[in-house]
């Protein structure tokens, strides 16, 4: 500006950032899907009506259930006991053992049994697995997976993740009132339960597990030298904190795609059981075997889980991004609960963005796995390599992970095309990677740390559980020797949940087989033990890792609150825009994450944000003339040259053309002419 400086004054415009993104969400006039976006949009209806179409064929098709010899009676309504009602109608017909005294099937697949026994030959039946003979039947048959199990006991699962959602809940409530305190408690929550399950255990079976106290131990060193940084994490989750108060539309709209979320588990957890009830007669053996579209279908199920749990954590990004957005950037064209609009533009214009993310997110994830198990069996001389393969793909993924729900972020802000917002996403984001990026990995840790400790709390609960239910112990069967690694490899594959649970829709039935033979008649106690054994761990597996998937879903809120302050504060600092309510909330926690620890309000040229059609205030000081620009189309105002500073008002779209306000102000308190800065363009 120089000597000129209050001569000719100063034409202020608008500082248009590289990646082109306005301060707000842009509620209306949005611009037309691409190609991209309809065939994403075309593979998210198609995959999703795939499972509710062929779930809903399945549980029509069910033809297949064990009987319940305890019970008055054996067979549930509408289907027969196959071991007497299912026999040939001639003197020669002999049934198979197939059948044993476990089976009930209704009146066509009788039917059809009764068919093919009059119409073979009877041999001998053996087990394509062991040979064994079957003269022991046992009389309270063995559930032959975790999914019968779960099923028979269905208490138990519905208890759990009913507590997973209370306890969510009233944890995510605390998070937003006691920030410090409640993960200060979380923390020391998993020292309490490592020493409660050491105490539980030396009182009730005189078992001294010490592993778990030296976890315990090792636990308290981390929370003392890493003080300060828990403490910083504490601050960057407040600020998401002030979000998530503000605007409790979004927590509510959370909820219902959570809700949404556990009901599609559910219905998949009840597709999955069904798929075992369904079977057809070998016409050669008489036999009952599984159709092969019924194993396709099973095999198909396991990814689709695998994709979708993406799919309702990327809609509870677009969520949580239009709910804080439209609270960050107030505007008088936003809806009366913005994050109910939210859920609208994810089931529509943004599901194809967001199927995008998931398949390539979910499909990068799957290779790095299969890499990482390739590069685990090298010799142990190699462990190196697999150390830093380990560092390398954890980076890629996770920076793979941020640019996706970045890219979510920025197409629910703009409401573009896929790709258009993609490249403007990162054009915000690539900066901003190592000074400004304020989900840091302390606070995603803190939060991955108490959804760890409650799932892993509730998934050995619910072992325990099915031991009685099953009226069969396998952890305090165990020694202390056996019991801790064993402890330590459930924490390992709940840590892995989708990856579990899709193991264990694909492996449940092979291990029926491996352990009891093809025909699935455990006649002997060491297979009935072992059926016993396979039944509660993979039942408690499956339901830590379901809970593990509940807390995390919830811990997402608060993350992806995190990453949307973070972007909105990058337009706001790009645009040369200031709010002063953000101050204390938001401008000075986030200081020490800003370039050389400038916030938006620090910026010489910095204007007051206003949203669009409300009055635009703008403070002069010795300038005979003010260019203003508003939707690219400029209004020159010219003013006597003031001997103070002024503030001028532009009028209302619907005043007169003659008005015009003039008010002077102090001196200190003129946005220009104080010493100039690095921001000064």
């Amino acid at each position: 500006m120089g000597e000129d400086f209050g001569k000719k004054g100063i034409t202020i415009r608008p500082r248009t950032p590289p990646h082109g993104f306005e301060p707000g969400v842009k509620w209306r006039r949005r611009s037309n899907l691409g190609l991209v976006d309809w065939i994403c949009i075309a593979i998210f209806w198609a995959c999703l009506l795939w499972q509710l179409i062929t779930g809903f064929v399945l549980l029509g098709s069910a033809n297949y259930q064990l009987a319940q010899l305890d019970s008055d009676d054996m067979c549930p309504s509408g289907y027969m006991y196959a071991p007497t009602q299912c026999t040939g109608s001639t003197p020669k017909s002999t049934p198979y053992p197939v059948w044993d005294a476990t089976v009930c099937v209704k009146e066509d697949l009788c039917k059809q049994i009764s068919t093919c026994i009059d119409d073979s030959i009877a041999v001998p039946h053996h087990r394509k697995w062991f040979n064994r003979d079957l003269s022991h039947t046992n009389e309270d048959p063995v559930s032959p997976t975790f999914w019968v199990v779960l099923g028979k006991y269905w208490y138990i699962p519905t208890v759990i993740c009913l507590g997973v959602v209370v306890l969510g809940v009233l944890w995510l409530y605390a998070l937003q009132l006691l920030v410090k305190p409640i993960i200060w408690s979380t923390l020391s929550l998993g020292v309490a339960l490592l020493v409660g399950f050491w105490a539980f255990w030396f009182v009730e079976y005189h078992v001294n597990n010490w592993m778990l106290l030296v976890g315990a131990v090792v636990e308290l060193i981390f929370m003392a030298f890493c003080w300060g940084s828990i403490n910083r994490s504490a601050e960057v989750i407040s600020v998401a904190s002030a979000g998530l108060k503000a605007t409790p539309s979004v927590l509510g709209v959370s909820l219902l795609v959570e809700a949404m979320y556990v009901g599609y588990t559910a219905l998949w957890i009840v597709f999955l059981i069904t798929t075992f009830h369904v079977k057809e007669v070998d016409g050669t053996s008489c036999s009952l075997d599984e159709p092969s579209w019924v194993a396709v279908s099973r095999w198909i199920y396991g990814p689709m889980f695998f994709i979708f749990t993406y799919v309702f954590l990327n809609m509870k990004t677009v969520v949580c991004a239009v709910g804080v957005g439209a609270w960050y950037f107030p505007d008088p064209d936003a809806p009366m609960v913005p994050a109910l609009k939210g859920l609208q533009w994810a089931c529509t214009s943004s599901s194809g963005a967001i199927m995008f993310a998931s398949l390539f997110v979910g499909i990068v994830r799957y290779v790095i796995n299969r890499i990482t198990d390739v590069i685990n069996c090298l010799p142990i001389c190699l462990s190196p390599l697999a150390c830093l393969w380990s560092c390398i793909a954890s980076c890629l993924l996770g920076i793979l992970e941020m640019f996706s729900k970045f890219m979510l972020i920025g197409q629910a802000f703009c409401g573009e095309a896929f790709c258009g917002s993609a490249r403007r996403s990162f054009s915000v984001v690539k900066d901003r990677l190592g000074d400004a990026f304020i989900t840091d990995s302390i606070g995603a840790n803190v939060v991955t740390m108490s959804t760890y400790i409650f799932s892993l709390g509730l998934g050995i609960a619910s072992w325990a559980w099915l031991d009685s239910a099953q009226d069969y112990q396998t952890l305090t069967s165990m020694a202390w020797y056996v019991l801790v690694p064993v402890l330590v490899l459930y924490a390992f594959f709940i840590s892995i949940p989708v990856l579990t649970i899709t193991l264990l829709a694909w492996l449940s039935s092979w291990l029926h087989v491996l352990v009891c033979g093809s025909d699935g008649e455990c006649s002997t106690g060491w297979e009935v033990d072992t059926q016993h054994a396979i039944n509660s761990v993979t039942g408690a597996l499956f339901i830590g890792s379901v809970c593990y998937c509940l807390f995390n879903f919830i811990g997402e809120v608060v993350i992806s609150s995190i990453d949307t302050i973070f972007f909105c504060f990058a337009i706001e600092y790009d645009n040369d825009i200031y709010q002063s309510r953000l101050r204390a909330q938001v401008y000075e926690v986030l200081r020490d994450d800003c370039p050389g620890g400038a916030v938006p309000m620090d910026g010489a040229l910095c204007q007051p944000y206003t949203a669009k059609g409300e009055d635009t205030l703008t403070t002069v000081t010795g300038s005979p003339q003010l260019v203003i620009s508003d939707d690219n189309e400029h209004t020159t105002v010219n003013v006597p040259t003031p001997s103070a500073p002024i503030v001028y008002q532009r009028p209302p779209p619907n005043a007169p053309i003659d008005t015009l306000h003039v008010t002077p102000v102090p001196a200190d308190q003129a946005m220009i002419g104080r010493p100039s800065d690095k921001r000064i363009r």
